[in-house]
């Protein structure tokens, strides 16, 4: 079970990753809702360099094939539910 503190640092990862991995301005703060596609203009380049960019910060391979492939909605693919993502992996 993942505490507080697990989950805030799932989060920073992937906000951390978030900034480095996009071309473009992103807003100031991102959180857990943010859409990666609608509200962060994220495309498939972006989203390869996403998941390198986790790679280095949560130490162990990140493959996001599967994470897309679970969200019915490109909408879906969100913050949020990229770190519940990262979490399952251990």
């Amino acid at each position: 079970m993942l505490t507080g503190s697990d989950t805030d640092s799932i989060l920073h990862a992937v906000v951390a990753a978030t900034r480095a991995a996009c071309r473009l301005p992103l807003p100031e703060v991102i959180g857990r809702g943010h859409c990666f596609v609608t509200d962060l203009g994220f495309d498939s380049m972006s989203i390869a360099r996403l998941a390198l960019e986790l790679e280095d910060r949560v130490q162990q391979p990140v493959l996001l094939d599967d994470w897309i492939a679970s969200e019915p909605d490109p909408s879906a693919l969100t913050v949020g539910s990229l770190c519940n993502y990262v979490a399952a992996l251990g």
